[in-house]
């Protein structure tokens, strides 16, 4: 073999007007060549003109697996199970007889079945005539190289802790599937807001939120099909995007499906923990055509969802814009509201059937907004919660009420305070219990002297943090009362493990004319109430048949317009129901 063929050239001349030279090769340069390749770690393959295997090194061998003599006289496309076609390496050879040189990656598969990626160099050698002498190929295995660049771009796309898609990817799909979409096809996007992750994440510690986070994404993907998407884009927010949408209904149904999964409790070092979510979905092409304006519709209407008690599911319609219209107003407003005394309560009385007592007020929240008149908290504590000031309106309630009751009792008057926490249960559920409760001992009045309202279908789903909490409250005297019993979610065998003293039967079980269902429910719920040795107390009583009927099967108080509709509280003291004569005859 001729060193100065396949090799470079030993002598030179230095361009750009340096002075030439000649360096002749030592006696033993061929040795010397060959030492070399014995000792880098790039894998050097010499080949005839026509491809075949005429010298190697070590590495090359170690590459491809195979030792020297069993690659001698090999053509270079058989050295290896390769992952390449024959037309792959003849673009190769086309690109070398114009180019005299080529380099790209090249894959194979190991003897363990693996992918090896490698970088090859390929150079033809040509004699002083211009005809191909040899081809010199220098070999890299960049395995690794390749896993860490694939390593950094599955970061980059996607989320850390559980695995699953970022809100980059998720931009990138859209956009790519959109293109793909059958004429009248729709998709649809899901945005997904966890309603009781932060209090987890606060009383257990970051390492459990994080398990329940990877649980929920978990079955965020078992609810997603082939060439649809789940992304994790916040802290407790995901999106979803389904395909096949035809029917309103059918994606309703769906999502029903998803949010029963998404409320099964997830069991994490002996903790069984439970998130709700709400849910709120933009259709594509129906609702816009471009990703972030979809995201925007179906967050907006995730609001919409959480603002209900019956639904936490919503799709996003031409009025949602005028109601998030109002919110961002009232979200701005309401830190003014509650400097400026914008806040107060009303008082609801309740009485008890067969007697002249009042044993209880119910404190509902309003506010008095200066140009809207009279809000109600439907309306504003969405607004609250955007402004981040949701504890601070739960302590302005129980101040507010802990110093009304003082002057009640100066009075003379000495019945409970009733707070109606809906909407405000996540304050609870963050473990302040001990704030709550130094505000009303700090206004002299007794934890004894007041209840907390909680909605059903809240405290239904047991999250241990919540009734750490409410624990907390009755052990300081405070009784607790599950309202809305009969709207909101209900599981009768639950109502007997939960720490609660009494229920409160929803106005809607008793609204137009009862029939025999609306009456047998009814009398179900009283009849569970008096196994457990729960209080019952009836809402939105208007008719005195109602009154009748609900003293006749056992329930023990009333409250709604037969008996009076809210109080101011100078009211409260000296108020007597009209019907309390009748009442206590009946």
């Amino acid at each position: 073999m001729d060193k100065n063929n396949w090799l470079h050239r030993a002598d030179a001349t230095v361009p750009e007007g340096g002075s030439s030279y000649r360096c002749s090769p030592p006696a033993d340069f061929l040795a010397l060549t060959r030492q070399i390749m014995q000792c880098t770690r790039e894998g050097i393959v010499v080949m005839n003109a026509r491809g075949r295997v005429m010298e190697v090194n070590p590495a090359f061998c170690l590459h491809c697996e195979l030792d020297a003599e069993t690659l001698l006289g090999r053509h270079i496309t058989h050295v290896s199970k390769g992952l390449h076609n024959g037309s792959y390496y003849r673009r190769i050879w086309k690109r070398l007889q114009y180019q005299d040189q080529w380099e790209g990656e090249v894959e194979q598969i190991t003897r363990h079945g693996e992918v090896a990626t490698h970088w090859l160099m390929l150079r033809l050698i040509r004699d002083d005539a211009g005809i191909v002498t040899y081809i010199i190929g220098i070999l890299d295995d960049i395995s690794r190289l390749r896993q860490s660049e694939e390593r950094l771009s599955f970061l980059a796309h996607h989320d850390s802790l559980t695995g699953i898609a970022n809100r980059t990817f998720l931009l990138d799909w859209f956009n790519r599937i959109s293109f793909d979409l059958e004429p009248g096809e729709q998709l649809a996007l899901l945005f997904i807001d966890l309603d009781r992750f932060k209090p987890i994440n606060d009383g257990f510690g970051h390492g459990i939120g994080d398990r329940v986070l990877q649980a929920l994404a978990g079955r965020l993907q078992q609810m997603t099909g082939v060439n649809e998407m789940v992304a994790r884009i916040g802290g407790d927010e995901f999106v979803l995007v389904w395909r096949d949408i035809h029917e309103e209904s059918v994606l309703f149904e769906r999502a029903g499906r998803l949010l029963e999964q998404l409320e099964v409790p997830i069991r994490v070092k002996n903790n069984e923990l439970s998130v709700g979510a709400s849910i709120g979905i933009s259709l594509y092409p129906h609702h816009g055509l471009e990703i972030e304006t979809l995201l925007r519709y179906a967050d907006t209407a995730m609001y919409e969802a959480k603002s209900r008690s019956r639904s936490h599911i919503s799709l996003f319609d031409s009025k949602s814009f005028a109601r998030l219209e109002q919110r961002n107003r009232l979200a701005q407003d309401f830190r003014e509201a509650l400097e400026q005394n914008q806040l107060y309560l009303e008082y609801q009385p309740r009485m008890t059937l067969g007697t002249v007592s009042l044993p209880a007020v119910e404190a509902l929240l309003r506010w008095r907004h200066p140009s809207l008149g009279v809000v109600m908290p439907n309306v504003f504590l969405p607004a609250a919660r955007d402004a981040g000031l949701l504890g601070k309106l739960a302590e302005w309630v129980c101040t507010e009420a802990a110093m009304q009751h003082s002057r009640w009792q100066t009075q003379g008057w000495h019945g409970r305070i009733s707070l109606n926490m809906s909407g405000l249960e996540p304050e609870l559920e963050q473990l302040r219990i001990l704030r709550l409760l130094d505000i009303l001992q700090r206004q002299g009045v007794s934890p004894a002297d007041f209840e907390l309202e909680l909605r059903s279908d809240f405290i239904m789903r047991r999250s241990e943090s919540l009734l750490r909490v409410l624990t907390a409250f009755r052990d300081a005297g405070t009784a607790i009362y599950l309202d809305n019993v009969g709207r909101g979610r209900f599981r009768f065998d639950t109502l007997k493990t939960l720490p609660v003293d009494g229920i409160k039967l929803d106005r809607s079980l008793l609204a137009g004319d009862m029939d025999s269902f609306d009456h047998a429910v009814v009398r179900s719920l009283l009849s569970l109430a008096g196994t457990l040795n729960l209080d019952t107390v009836a809402c939105g009583v208007e008719q005195l048949n109602q009154l009748v009927f609900l003293q006749k099967y056992g329930c023990r108080q009333v409250q709604g317009e037969l008996v009076t509709g809210p109080l101011p509280a100078e009211r409260v003291p000296g108020f007597t129901p009209a019907l309390a004569g009748s009442a206590a005859q009946g």
